[in-house]
């Protein structure tokens, strides 16, 4: 459940495929620095690391293939959930400065590993997410 790689030079609406594309685990990947494969959703091109959704499963094999890939990719979005809710900042829009925003979400993932590396049995209920703070963007900020 660690974070492998993240990109923030992108804004939010940047779609998936694009930040992919222009990440060093692509280049990774193609380099044959990385061994396994890539989950995607069928946005992405087809490549020998990248496997995607089976739109028309017509085999047993390849319906097992899409639940396979259905139960890791729900692990992603339960990383990604767990993340948010490890640090509440997140949750929420930042809106610090922009330099600030991507030092923050850079930290967070490097802690969210320390603390997996390290045993951290966060649960899903340590966060009360509705009452925290929000950075305010002003000159105090760094």
């Amino acid at each position: 459940m660690e974070i492998l790689d993240i990109v923030v030079r992108h804004p939010g609406s940047a779609h998936d495929r694009v930040i992919f594309n222009r990440s060093a685990v692509r280049v990774r990947f193609e380099q044959g620095h990385i061994c396994g494969l890539f989950l995607g959703d069928n946005d992405y091109a087809c490549r020998s690391y990248l496997l995607t959704f089976l739109i028309y499963p017509t085999t047993e094999q390849e319906e097992n293939y899409n639940r396979a890939h259905k139960r890791i990719r729900n692990l992603i979005e339960k990383v990604n959930g767990l993340w948010k809710r490890r640090f509440p900042c997140l949750h929420r829009t930042l809106t610090t400065k922009l330099d600030t925003s991507v030092a923050m979400i850079c930290a967070t993932v490097v802690l969210h590993n320390i603390a997996l590396q390290n045993g951290d049995n966060f649960q899903d209920n340590d966060v009360d997410v509705e009452n925290v703070d929000v950075f305010e963007n002003n000159e105090n900020n760094y």
